[in-house]
């Protein structure tokens, strides 16, 4: 018997594609013409596109899906939503979920925002040069290379009258995997503290509602794998054949870490505590990216990678946890990449600031509003240990908030930044190549109205001169004398406002130092950045030599809504050399502040514990604080909700400047977390 095809989001035969759902989607009408949603042709579904998409589906051949109801096929039968939906040639899938039709083409619906479609890798759709640059999903990995006393926030735990510990709030992560079996994650009687687990890759159960691939699992799952081998225990339930083990799948043991940092229960004999050790845990364990992606962005083949995409979904899966569990809610974003414009107009960055901002959250299908700005509860509404504290099952505008790290690239040589003053002038970025590597590529960004185009010299001394291109050019160049290959890719019209993007995939290249010529054809401002991959994505000894060590925050800190932290050393009162620097492309101030990050104890996959340092710390540990700055809204009278915006200023009302600094400034920001500070100071303020 042949084994289960993989449906497309798991699948390596299928290209995952981001499309922002738009009637001006410059890739919807790169693929079909401007005719009219009715002559959609037979490959494609109108579900796709159609800002209607949560009503209902049309396909070609006239067949509709009620996405939240039935769907009915050609033949006029009709199925339920939460079933199967068929089409004609007799496959099947969620139809909450993916909707195909009979070309081969499927579309996951993220928000109002954006659409993934999964297209097989014969149509030739997933490189930048067939779909563009915005639609190929980027990658991103992991950002990690004393501190709750420093950050103010053992006071804030402990002193009478205070004594927060984030309960009754849930905080999200999306990360490698978690040890659920791990004492940080579980109650004094031995059971879980994660309400929801959402394994990507696990293909053997159910998958979230309205989402399409893996398995999500429940509190009772976990609870039952935790306890089915111990005799006499009231949740050694026997496993029925149909039961479904978690399996302890956490690789890296950086989900393990950062979830322990932000929430982990106390644990008197090491020492440890959490953050915020009462909260509730939702996880995403991500699904690592796909081979082809991999490959065309010639990242290292040991690198541990997630795609853009699944990270949307899983901000939409968090989304739809904390309204069904009707709780307020902390994303934290412990991940990063250096692949986009830095100015925080990524799908995965749109996707966050929809989740945080008040009014759009109502972007995600299924997701229903509580109205009010914030909403307040009697007593009576509250129930003191259920973890329902918003009224209806619904997610209050309110109560979303998200933590992300600036990353670790300052002072890598991994950005560099120039300037033109007239036509025709050239500037030239030296990079070093130090040893042999199978490739790399670099991203150069510029703002309209400026025009630039872009030449080579290798280590040998081979020339490519400044190329003009046009609108979707690309070509490769290859060598006489070596080995290497280049390829570039050159786009514009890229948001925001028609920026130029020029994509270099090196394969193969020689060592040594490479010349890459940039030379002016318009020019206004006159400023370009060149960034080569975040950490971790590219091989080590790759660098530019004259390195700009600011604007080097990863996405998604480049949001405008979400907190971004860099991290300090709280050991040594200073900040860590390669705490993200901002500001973003666009002059947005980032960092937010920054946090401690360096040397934090955290839990060990497969037990035990240990310390990280980096950005992925000082995010857990504010994603925590966040967590508990809830918690201090919530036991107030009457309750309250502090929205996003709300919680930022209550971080920056206790913020710790040094004399010596002015602020904001790109390293510091607004200076150093201090939650004991904020919570006096701001709290009588809001």
């Amino acid at each position: 018997m042949s084994p289960t095809p993989l449906i497309p989001p798991l699948s390596e035969d299928y290209s995952d594609i981001i499309v922002r759902r738009s009637s001006d989607s410059s890739f919807f009408h790169s693929i079909f013409p401007p005719s009219g949603t009715q002559n959609l042709p037979d490959s494609f579904a109108y579900a796709a596109f159609s800002r209607q998409a949560d009503m209902q589906a049309q396909a070609a051949g006239d067949r509709y899906a009620l996405t939240d109801a039935q769907v009915q096929t050609a033949g006029g039968q009709s199925t339920s939503a939460d079933a199967q939906a068929q089409t004609a040639d007799g496959r099947y899938t969620p139809t909450d979920a993916l909707a195909q039709t009979a070309g081969g083409r499927y579309a996951q619906i993220v928000n109002n925002q954006y659409t993934i479609l999964y297209a097989p890798l014969s149509e030739h759709l997933a490189t930048v040069e067939e779909i563009g640059y915005s639609a190929v999903p980027k990658l991103f990995t992991e950002i990690n290379v004393v501190s709750l006393e420093a950050a103010g926030i053992l006071p804030v735990r402990i002193r009478s009258g205070l004594e927060l510990s984030g309960a009754g709030v849930l905080i999200g992560f999306l990360d490698s995997g978690i040890d659920y079996t791990h004492p940080a994650f579980r109650n004094p009687d031995g059971t879980t503290r994660i309400l929801r687990l959402w394994d990507q890759a696990d293909t053997r159960g159910a998958p979230p509602e309205g989402i399409a691939y893996g398995t999500e699992f429940t509190q009772n799952d976990i609870n039952r794998a935790l306890f089915y081998a111990l005799p006499g225990s009231s949740l050694a339930e026997p496993l029925s054949e149909n039961s479904i083990l978690i399996p302890e799948r956490d690789p890296h043991g950086h989900g393990t870490a950062v979830a322990g940092i932000a929430c982990g229960s106390p644990d008197g004999g090491e020492g440890f505590t959490g953050v915020a050790p009462e909260s509730a845990i939702a996880f995403v364990r991500l699904k690592n990216a796909k081979q082809y992606l991999r490959e065309y962005f010639r990242i290292p083949e040991e690198a541990a990678a997630y795609q853009e995409n699944d990270l949307m979904l899983g901000v939409r899966y968090l989304l739809d946890c904390a309204s069904n569990l009707s709780m307020p809610l902390v994303i934290c974003m412990s991940l990063g990449s250096s692949q986009g414009g830095h100015t925080g107009d990524t799908p995965l960055e749109e996707v966050l600031d929809a989740a945080l901002y008040a009014g759009s959250v109502s972007q995600f299908p299924g997701i229903s509003l509580h109205m009010g700005n914030p909403p307040r509860f009697s007593d009576e509404s509250i129930s003191a240990n259920s973890g329902s504290l918003l009224p209806g099952n619904s997610l209050s505008m309110g109560s979303v908030c998200a933590v992300t790290g600036t990353g670790n690239e300052a002072g890598l040589g991994h950005h560099f930044y120039g300037q033109l003053r007239r036509p025709a002038d050239t500037v030239d970025a030296e990079l070093l190549i130090e040893q042999e590597t199978d490739g790399f590529s670099i991203e150069f960004w510029a703002d309209a109205p400026d025009l630039f185009r872009i030449g080579l010299t290798s280590p040998l001394g081979e020339t490519i001169s400044p190329i003009t291109p046009d609108q979707g050019f690309s070509r490769e160049f290859s060598f006489l004398l070596e080995r290497s290959r280049i390829s570039l890719s050159w786009s514009a019209g890229e948001r925001p406002e028609g920026s130029q993007v020029i994509l270099l995939r090196f394969a193969n290249p020689t060592p040594g130092i490479w010349r890459i010529r940039v030379e002016g054809l318009n020019v206004s401002t006159g400023q370009f950045h060149l960034w080569l991959p975040i950490s971790g994505l590219v091989s080590p000894g790759i660098r530019f030599l004259a390195a700009n060590e600011d604007t080097t925050l990863v996405i998604p800190a480049c949001a405008s809504r979400p907190l971004a932290v860099g991290v300090w050393n709280a050991y040594s009162s200073s900040l860590y050399p390669h705490s993200g620097r901002g500001y973003t492309r666009n002059g947005l101030i980032r960092p937010d502040f920054v946090s401690p990050g360096v040397r934090v104890t955290c839990p060990a996959a497969q037990g035990g514990y240990s310390s990280i340092t980096g950005s992925c710390a000082a995010s857990a540990l504010t994603a925590g604080a966040a967590a508990l700055l809830l918690d201090g809204g919530l036991r107030q009278t009457p309750p309250r909700l502090f929205s996003s915006e709300e919680l930022k200023e209550l971080f920056l009302r206790g913020i710790r400047q040094d004399a010596g600094l002015t602020y904001p400034n790109p390293s510091w920001g607004y200076g150093i977390l201090n939650l004991f500070d904020a919570w006096l100071n701001g709290r009588q303020a809001l």
